[in-house]
């Protein structure tokens, strides 16, 4: 499937929230999407949304050389069709265009289909943290070293 994804604007603040609120437990609250749909570029830190309009979007941070994930929300009706591979392809060369070298991310340990799509991006388990989403629910720890 072919998804039309761009960085994110104001206007896609309403979709995000109501991805965020519909789709996780602790939704990021509203201030930090807006600081990502601001494309902020401040001296060596940067942020950033990419977005897929009406599917999904992922959060992006960063400074120097190195970027965090922070959300990767995709709508349910769209999971398990390649958008969430297509969105992240997105950030990832983004990202590359920047001369980031290390990325990282944080996934529930139980969350099978996330995992999967980012070991297929080549991102590789570097740790745990005990109960980070909750009593009993760890995070992986995950970071995806580039070529720059």
């Amino acid at each position: 499937m072919n998804y039309d994804i761009r960085y994110g604007v104001m206007s896609d603040l309403g979709f995000i929230m109501s991805l965020e609120k519909d789709s996780l437990a602790l939704p990021w609250p509203e201030e930090s999407i807006v600081h990502l749909l601001e494309e902020n570029d401040t001296g060596n830190a940067f942020s950033f949304a990419a977005v897929c309009p009406s599917v999904g979007y992922v959060g992006v941070t960063g400074v120097l050389d190195e970027a965090e994930i922070g959300n990767l929300v995709v709508s349910p009706e769209c999971r398990g069709q390649g958008a969430g591979y297509a969105i992240m392809s997105f950030a990832l060369s983004e990202l590359d265009k920047r001369g980031i070298k290390t990325i990282y991310l944080e996934v529930e340990s139980v969350n099978d289909p996330a995992l999967s799509l980012y070991r297929k991006l080549g991102f590789a388990e570097y740790g745990r943290r005990d109960s980070y989403y909750g009593a009993g629910r760890d995070a992986v720890l995950m970071k995806l070293v580039t070529a720059c």
